[in-house]
Parts: C-alpha cells; structure tokens; sequence
C-alpha cells in the first residue's frame, strides 16, 4: 500500500530555501526508491549457498590459539635461557615450565574467545596472543603479600 501523495503547497508558502542561491528544483515523477537519473543499477546480492551438511561452519580452532600461545611460551623460555643461563638442577626447570603452563592455556582461552566465529590465519592469532600471554605471565609471577 502507497501513501497518498503529499498535497502541492500553494506558491506562496514556499519553504524559505526554495528559489535561494544554488537551489536546483527536483522533478517528483520519479518512482520510490529508483536510482537516480545516470545511475549505474543496484548489483543485485549475490545468493550464498547453504552450508555444506555435515561441515563445521569456519571458525578458528581452540588447537591454533593455544599454538599462537605456545610460541610465546617458546619465546619466554628462549629468553630466560639467553639472559639467565642453564637452570641448576631438573627440578628448577621443571617448576620454571610448569610455570608456563597457566599463562598459555589462559591467553589461548582468551584468543579462541576473540577468535572462534571467525577463520584467522595463524599469523594473527599469534599477534593478538602476544599481549594477551605477557600481561598474565606478568600477572601470575607477581608475588603474593
């Protein structure tokens, strides 16, 4: 159902703008919601098929954040045996990667979390990993009391 057409105002109730400086008048012939004159049509949008039965809809997987979060991980351990040397004893370097082991899987909950509706390549899931991992490893080495 169209609205009835607005009823012609007589020309003495003109609004002010009308007739000022650079006022081009409009023709009203033309249908609702056309394109206006010269152009190019509306691309018609195209119509996706429906997802494949079976399928898992693309997402990123919790496996590929908590790698993103692994090479942080590496990364950390790299540096502390660049900087520090060779833990004294097994047991040292033991509690050192289990103390690895919280901040990971925390920062690959929270990039999966970002992530998981959309298909990222590992690249940035690595880089939206990286501050994530960091501020917890920071976080979780603080001391208590």
């Amino acid at each position: 159902m169209t609205p009835p057409p607005p009823e012609p105002r007589p020309e003495d109730e003109r609004p002010s703008w009308m007739g000022g400086p650079g006022y081009v008048p409009y023709r009203d012939d033309l249908p609702p919601h056309a394109p206006m004159p010269g152009a190019p049509p509306y691309p018609e949008a195209p119509e996706l098929p429906p997802p494949p039965i079976g399928r898992r809809p693309a997402g990123t997987r919790f496996r590929a954040a908590l790698g993103a979060a692994a090479v942080w991980a590496a990364v950390n351990l790299v540096l502390v045996l660049v900087v520090a040397g060779a833990p004294g004893s097994a047991r040292v370097f033991g509690a050192f990667l289990g103390g690895l082991i919280v901040p990971t899987l925390l920062a690959a909950l929270a990039v999966w979390l970002i992530a998981r509706r959309r298909d990222w390549g590992f690249g940035p899931l690595v880089l939206v990993a990286a501050p994530i991992f960091w501020v917890l490893r920071a976080l979780l080495n603080l001391p208590l009391g």
